[in-house]
């Protein structure tokens, strides 16, 4: 397949969990498609795009790693709380350390919610 991404290919490549090309997208030069990304793995969050969002928090540019923190967050997955602390507690970057914060708050709404359902 040629590799072309536009923002509908990166939401059915997150959907699919295909980490090959939104690894390229991750990594690419295209701010736009990189932030694309990022979002379409907070929304769908499955258990390949939450282990690829664990490589992008230890990025050297804070910019991605509030982005994967973020995204984190979206995906309201419990799993990713560990990685959010881990940011907060070692990041330089007090911007980085508020998106994790914020994440994980929105996280734990999301579990709050689950539980008030069962």
């Amino acid at each position: 397949m040629f590799f072309k991404p536009t923002k509908k290919r990166i939401e059915k490549w997150a959907e699919k969990g295909n980490i090959s090309n939104l690894d390229k997208v991750l990594s690419g030069d295209n701010i736009e498609f990189r932030n694309a990304a990022f979002e379409a793995i907070g929304k769908c969050g499955n258990l390949d795009t939450i282990n690829l969002l664990t490589t992008y928090i230890r990025h050297p540019e804070a910019e991605v790693r509030k982005l994967a923190a973020q995204a984190m967050g979206e995906t309201g997955e419990e799993r990713t709380v560990e990685f959010l602390r881990k940011l907060i507690k070692d990041d330089d970057n007090e911007e980085v350390k508020e998106v994790a914060r914020k994440a994980i708050a929105k996280i734990n709404e999301v579990l709050a919610h689950k539980a008030e359902q069962e």
